[in-house]
């Protein structure tokens, strides 16, 4: 297997000094899992290319070329030519096709936003995306800042970026080795701790402080150990922020004086997670783990330390004694605090919380459940962020403010970070504001975008991740949206054993989510994630007039049905690491809500 990043690297005068069957030897050695359409691509233009560069020189011949970089642990992405002239690189992409469509923009611009996100060698340099359609016959244009070109056109955009002065040579070789960063998923996070491996350090985790955030949790977990104290410690923060990555490093961390635990009220986190680590202990179920302790083997817990994930789906005390059958009568904060009474020393319960995302009935007292333990129990201190403060010195609960305890920056991206500030703009009727969020999502390689037409939608997800094997994308909608059949879509039912083969097994798997055959709901996506979700919006959150409507028949008896369904399209407007499809069906009661997302910067595939 090659073991190089890329298939060929070297200056423009290099690359017209071998033979074009050395080039497409070294192409169809790099390229050998990925089929033959790159290929064609490559066949199809590497002359004019060739003829092109010759006509560069003697400007180009020391600019440098890359062909088919793979970017690391992106699944096998990899843009087709990069050229390099020290401060500008141009990240080339050739389809086979005679005209660009929407996933190829959006392929390119997705490369650019990763290069200049996460490659060292990209710092400080402008990037600009090219698309070269090689059946393409018209002239050169420029679209959502993608130029367009056709292969023998190619030649003009590089001889204008050759033409710029340079001092020194660019560096190939040590650009293809620079370091590259993105931030492991949640599932490859899980996978290193568990094999005992160090995470990488990571640009983006470090600028937004995550291993300070971690050993901060420590200290505090550390002091109420050694004093044999009780403190509960509350970590906020939008959707991939980084709560759960702080939660897997304290639980693993070697740096505790107690054991600990990961737990989870996320019934499809653990499923997954179990899945791909072939392990039941990683993390486990909240749920089992208060059954086992209180009701089956009634033993004190070997755990000093807690840490509870998705600690805003935390059940109340109504919730807790339908689901455990009348076992057990409290909230889960209550039943949580409460285990610190059956051991001796300190006690320490961690809970990371995803404010806003409350979608279960007996979710919706969200802070005050916490709020009700900590009074309901004896002798615990609180740590958390400045917004939470006042919930709790108002019932005279000791609260320390602890800024580093509020991520407001989503670690999928930097950039597409902003698709949280998105998605609570539109759904709160601001649309003017969150246009201009979503023409600048587009803009930097984080698209959204939609379509009435389910198999458009499909193709759209096809095209832009061809030959990408390790991409993980998805149908997700409310559970509220029973109609998905018509679509040849079937809703994930409740008792859904699937979720690891669902999020983690290839097209080819009859239970993968990239067959697009079964839709999970928010309850089986939050604090998950995909590269690409296509979100079929459902008829039971509409836009009418002026406003959000819920539309939900016979709902069981909650406090706020609306604020459930807004709290649900958040999590699931949430989900995508690369970008968002939303799939909106023609029925007429839609058609409104069709119209609202046009508006707010929504583009039709």
């Amino acid at each position: 297997m090659n073991s190089s990043p890329c298939a060929w690297s070297g200056t423009v005068g290099d690359f017209l000094a071998v033979s074009e069957t050395e080039i497409l030897g070294a192409l169809t050695h790099h390229l050998r899992e990925t089929g033959p359409p790159q290929l064609f691509a490559w066949r199809d233009s590497l002359r004019a290319l060739r003829d092109g560069l010759g006509a560069c020189l003697p400007e180009a011949a020391d600019c440098g070329l890359v062909l088919e970089y793979e970017l690391p642990r992106s699944g096998g992405r990899r843009p087709d030519l990069i050229f390099l002239n020290n401060g500008i690189v141009l990240v080339i992409e050739f389809k086979n096709r005679v005209a660009p469509e929407a996933a190829d923009f959006d392929q390119v611009l997705g490369y650019v936003r990763d290069l200049s996100e996460y490659h060292a060698g990209c710092r400080d340099k402008r990037l600009v995306p090219v698309l070269v359609p090689v059946g393409f016959q018209g002239a050169p244009f420029e679209e959502q800042g993608v130029r367009t070109a056709a292969p023998k056109d190619l030649v003009r955009i590089i001889k204008e970026i050759s033409a710029h002065p340079r001092k020194q040579s660019p560096d190939t070789g040590r650009w293809v080795q620079s370091s590259y960063e993105p931030l492991p998923a949640l599932v490859e996070a899980a996978r290193l701790l568990f094999e005992r491996k160090p995470l990488p350090r990571i640009r983006a985790a470090e600028a937004e402080n995550i291993p300070a955030r971690v050993e901060r949790v420590e200290f505090l977990a550390n002091a109420a150990i050694d004093r044999k104290e009780r403190r509960l410690i509350l970590i906020t923060g939008v959707p991939g922020s980084g709560k759960t990555l702080i939660g897997l490093q304290t639980a693993y961390s070697r740096n505790l004086n107690a054991p600990a635990v990961l737990l989870s009220g996320n019934g499809p986190l653990v499923s997954v997670l179990q899945y791909v680590l072939n392990s039941a202990a990683f993390v486990q179920s909240l749920k089992n783990y208060l059954r086992d302790i209180l009701i089956r083997q009634k033993r004190p817990p070997r755990e000093q330390v807690v840490i509870f994930d998705e600690a805003q789906r935390a059940w109340d005390r109504d919730r807790v004694f339908e689901k455990h059958r009348g076992d057990l009568v409290d909230s889960e904060p209550a039943l949580l605090l409460s285990l610190a009474n059956r051991i001796e020393g300190g006690h320490v319960v961690v809970a990371l919380m995803g404010e806003g995302q409350e979608i279960h009935a007996g979710e919706e007292s969200g802070i005050q459940n916490w709020v009700d333990a900590v009074q309901g129990s004896k002798g615990w201190s609180v740590s958390g962020p400045r917004h939470l403060e006042r919930a709790f010195t108002d019932a005279g609960i000791p609260y320390d403010v602890e800024p580093l305890f509020n991520l407001t920056t989503s670690l999928r991206s930097r950039k597409a970070g902003q698709l949280s500030a998105w998605a609570e703009l539109m759904l709160g009727g601001r649309m003017d504001e969150a246009r201009a969020i979503a023409v600048d999502l587009t803009r930097i390689g984080y698209p959204i975008r939609m379509s009435r037409n389910f198999e458009t939608v499909k193709a759209y997800i096809r095209d832009r991740f061809d030959g990408v094997a390790e991409k993980r994308t998805g149908a997700i909608a409310s559970s509220k949206f029973r109609k998905l059949a018509p679509y040849g879509i079937s809703a994930a039912p409740q008792n859904f054993y699937y979720y690891g083969q669902w999020y983690e097994e290839p097209e080819s798997h009859p239970k993968s989510g990239g067959r697009f055959e079964t839709a999970i709901t928010e309850f089986g996506c939050q604090g998950l994630e995909l590269d690409l979700p296509v979100l079929c919006w459902g008829p039971d959150l509409r836009w009418e007039g002026d406003r959000w409507v819920s539309h939900l028949g016979r709902a069981r008896v909650v406090r706020n049905p609306h604020q459930l369904r807004l709290n649900a399209y958040r999590v699931l407007l949430t989900r995508g690491r690369d970008g968002l499809a939303i799939f909106v069906p023609g029925m007429a009661e839609l058609d409104g809500t069709w119209e609202r997302f046009r508006l707010c910067g929504v583009l039709e595939i």
